[in-house]
């Protein structure tokens, strides 16, 4: 037998539901983490902004453009991605085949969002184990304009992959329970 929760989705009433209540601490940490996240990446795209300001000024305006802006706003941009691209899971605002699992009747729905969600973790701790080994292999090099160590390149990857397996952990407790997560920043 099925019956509609409150968000208007079929729900299969042989699936079995968590024990864990609808608001978990997890679920308390991954908004207030999903919203720090959102904050640091407009504050990101604020500094990205910034720097290019300052190139076009160094550029056109001085004629000496600043040699550190370029890069970064090229570091920047890998935090602001990675760290954008977590929220995005955990709001579930990524892209996905809605068309295939829609159809879907939602006994089998269900088992094939949490499959998806575990393939996600898998893809997810890959990312964290290779920016963890690219990391170190270029910890010692520095990026030239910055002072910086290279390693500082690959932190967002294995600072994103951290954060999908959080939120995607969420998402499948919410599958178990019948809830949906609601989004940090609605």
């Amino acid at each position: 037998m099925t019956h509609v929760n409150k968000t208007g989705d079929a729900i299969d009433d042989k699936l079995p539901v968590a024990l864990l209540p609808p608001f978990t601490f997890l679920t308390r940490c991954n908004a207030w983490l999903s919203l720090m996240c959102m904050r640091l990446a407009v504050l990101g795209l604020v500094l990205i902004a910034v720097a290019v300001f300052g190139q076009i000024f160094g550029r056109y305006v001085l004629n000496n453009s600043p040699s550190w802006t370029e890069a970064l706003a090229l570091l920047m941009v890998l935090y602001v991605t990675n760290i954008g691209v977590a929220v995005c899971v955990r709001d579930d605002r990524h892209m996905g085949v809605e068309l295939l699992t829609g159809a879907l009747p939602p006994r089998v729905r269900v088992p094939l969002k949490i499959f998806i969600h575990l393939l996600v973790i898998l893809f997810a701790v890959l990312m964290i184990w290779n920016g963890w080994i690219l990391g170190q292999q270029i910890i010692d090099y520095m990026i030239p304009n910055l002072g910086v160590s290279q390693g500082l390149t690959y932190w967002p990857l294995m600072l994103s992959g951290t954060l999908i397996v959080l939120f995607s952990i969420e998402h499948i407790i919410a599958l178990l329970q019948r809830t949906r997560v609601v989004p940090s920043w609605h």
